[in-house]
């Protein structure tokens, strides 16, 4: 069972083009391709007539032509075009799914499009702050149901023993978790004072000796997770602590689509 009355991420902006193709989202097939103005459209991929995927026949300007008869589509899912009949059959139209570019990715609401607010994606914090820096990583495709990826990202401890040469260290096997839920989600964290910085991380802080480390694991529903990092030298972290100047931050951002149950 899937959120349908949500936000899920598409594509990469970059991957949609003036072609048709197919992606799938949730169970479903869906056709995209950008119209002539650069918008991202995106369909339900089966013809009413025949069901066969729109994403097979001819993107004409900004309509699309079904590759088995001919019946023509345009950006909003209405058929506009019947060769041969003389007359466009009742109920001959297509879903249209809102979608919206933003961070360099194609989001597509999968449920009603009334409830469509594009003001409830997920906010990427500072992504247009020029004192930040962006890593963008690939896609992964993973055969597995998407609530074992997001069971991964929301649990901290096992990096004490997965990531023993990275992340880990001896206090990520020790202290306490704390669990912060929320309407969005729930935030697994927890502060490690005083210790060693983790292998990963003691290359890239700027300061020397002993930090204080924080843990912040987050789901946000249905499937968005963010990890945050944080290195700061000992004694100027902790929930009330003010984070001195040579603190080092980092959000990983994770956008998960169910593709389909597996």
């Amino acid at each position: 069972m899937f959120l349908k009355n949500a936000w899920y991420v598409a594509a990469w902006a970059d991957e949609i083009d003036y072609t048709l193709r197919q992606i799938e989202v949730l169970g479903e097939k869906i056709c995209v391709y950008r119209s002539s103005g650069g918008n991202v459209v995106a369909l339900e991929d089966a013809c009413p007539h025949r069901k066969l995927p729109l994403s097979m026949g001819r993107l004409n300007n900004d309509t699309v032509e079904c590759g088995y008869h001919g019946l023509t589509f345009d950006c909003s899912g209405q058929c506009i075009l019947a060769p041969g009949s003389g007359r466009i059959p009742q109920g001959a139209r297509v879903h249209a799914y809102p979608v919206h570019e933003k961070y360099e990715l194609v989001w597509i609401w999968m449920g009603d499009p009334i409830l469509s607010d594009t003001s409830k994606i997920f906010e990427v914090e500072h992504y247009d702050d020029p004192e930040w820096g962006i890593n963008r990583g690939k896609a992964l495709e993973i055969e597995c149901n998407y609530l074992l990826v997001t069971d991964n990202l929301l649990d901290p401890s096992h990096v004490a023993w997965v990531h023993q040469s990275s992340f880990g260290q001896a206090a990520t096997k020790d202290v306490p978790l704390r669990i912060t839920r929320g309407d969005q989600g729930i935030t697994v964290w927890r502060w490690m004072m005083d210790v060693d910085p983790a292998p990963f991380y003691k290359k890239i802080v700027e300061f020397e000796g002993h930090c204080d480390r924080l843990q912040h694991y987050e789901v946000r529903y249905p499937s968005t997770a963010l990890i945050r990092a944080i290195f700061t030298p000992a004694g100027t972290g902790g929930v009330d602590g003010p984070l001195h100047d040579k603190t080092f931050v980092m959000d990983s951002y994770n956008f998960m689509t169910p593709v389909s149950e597996g």
